[in-house]
């Protein structure tokens, strides 16, 4: 993954007032000068924000991991303060998420993919909390565009209410920031993965977004899964149409995402499902190297530019967010192949991506490289500096030699 260095630098000040302003018309700040006091910060702001990232990241306050493939209880009525808990939410895991969701939109534009012409752009979030997803497409669009319209709409669906209403305010103004004119309408639903998800008279939507949606829900609760979403995939889903899901770094939830793709690919191998692509991170339909080692994952990580508050709140807080970690995987409903979706991939017939940082060994770049032979670590030998690959680079015709513990790419024909 290649994030535009517009992208990276889009949360500067101009964002950070924008944040302040919502939150001061939202009576959750009194003024930015808050944001400048660390006496404010250290009794509002960071003991919710680090109750908030042990739970996130499944640790207690002995800072021991528990329960980490179990899904999260409802947080928001937990607390003497919501209102804090709140604000302390926005400011601190909002822009990182955000961000995340605007890395992927960036992916898929870099490949070459665009929006259907004629497809109206009628998206929906789950787990939208404060419309964090959707802003995430907003600013991919903005600076990565793929080509999606001017007027479209968005149906946020979230187990919190309060939150949910503070997104509409928020999403209205960051839209508005980039000339979107996409409206939103709000949904307040709890989650339960037993149940339909919608209504059978409900509208089909040409984006289906989930940003840390699955998070929250058991390995139990996602038995079968794939089978439960392509039925309302099927359903609710428009033809061309895409699929984004965004979830955690952490292994368990990574993985749950992977044995999300595993069903699907099974349900395709029986002929349901046919209609669905994968197109990210993995370019096909491949076994997935990581799944098939039991304490192995699969997750991007970017770099980006924080607002300078967020800079003070993870200095406070103990937390380092310059780098951001996800698990991230693109489903088109589409039968047209992966060369017409993403037209970089076009002329080529195997795809190798690099799931890890590279290193120097010697001459050689060490790295971990992912294909249809699974993970694997491998070596290559740059020419110059600017034969110089990392990770999320993708290798296009590779010649790679060896085994899954000792490769080496001796060549390739592109490098995307």
């Amino acid at each position: 993954m290649k994030v535009p260095k517009p992208l990276a630098d889009a949360f500067g000040a101009p964002f950070q007032d924008a944040v302040i302003a919502t939150l001061v018309k939202e009576k959750l700040l009194s003024g930015a000068e808050e944001l400048e006091s660390p006496r404010f910060l250290a009794r509002s702001v960071i003991p919710h924000v680090q109750r908030l990232s042990e739970l996130f990241n499944r640790k207690d306050s002995e800072a021991e991991p528990v329960s980490r493939d179990a899904g999260l209880d409802p947080y928001w009525t937990t607390g003497s303060n919501p209102k804090n808990l709140r604000l302390s939410y926005f400011l601190s895991f909002m822009p990182p998420n955000l961000f995340r969701v605007a890395s992927v939109w960036a992916e898929l534009s870099r490949l070459g993919y665009r929006w259907p012409e004629g497809l109206p752009f009628r998206a929906l979030e789950w787990g939208a909390g404060p419309a964090t997803g959707a802003c995430g497409v907003s600013a991919g669009e903005h600076h990565a565009p793929i080509g999606l319209p001017r007027n479209g709409s968005w149906a946020l669906i979230d187990q919190d209410r309060p939150m949910l209403q503070l997104g509409e305010k928020w999403a209205q103004k960051y839209f508005s920031s980039h000339e979107h004119a996409w409206e939103t309408r709000l949904f307040h639903r709890k989650l339960d993965f037993t149940q339909p998800m919608l209504p059978r008279n409900a509208p089909k939507f040409g984006l289906w977004l989930m940003s840390y949606f699955l998070n929250e829900a058991t390995p139990g609760q996602l038995t079968g899964a794939a089978e439960r979403f392509v039925a309302e995939w099927d359903r609710h889903v428009e033809d061309e149409g895409l699929i984004v899901i965004v979830e955690p770094a952490l292994k368990a939830q990574s993985r749950k995402l992977l044995e999300l793709r595993r069903q699907l690919l099974e349900l395709r191998e029986r002929g349901k499902g046919l209609s669905y692509q994968v197109l990210l991170p993995c370019l096909g339909h491949q076994a997935c190297g990581a799944l098939s080692a039991p304490e192995d994952w699969c997750h991007e990580e970017t770099v980006w530019w924080r607002p300078p508050y967020l800079r003070r709140i993870d200095q406070m807080a103990g937390l380092d967010r310059k780098s951001l970690a996800f698990s991230y995987l693109v489903i088109a409903k589409s039968k047209r192949p992966m060369s017409e979706l993403l037209p970089a991939t076009r002329g080529f017939q195997r795809f190798e991506r690099l799931v890890s940082p590279s290193h120097s060994e010697g001459k050689d770049l060490e790295f971990y490289l992912c294909g249809k032979e699974g993970k694997r670590r491998a070596r290559y030998r740059p020419g110059s500096d600017e034969d110089r690959i990392g990770r999320g680079d993708i290798i296009a015709d590779g010649q790679v030699r060896g085994d899954r513990l000792h490769s080496r790419v001796e060549s390739f024909q592109t490098l995307l």
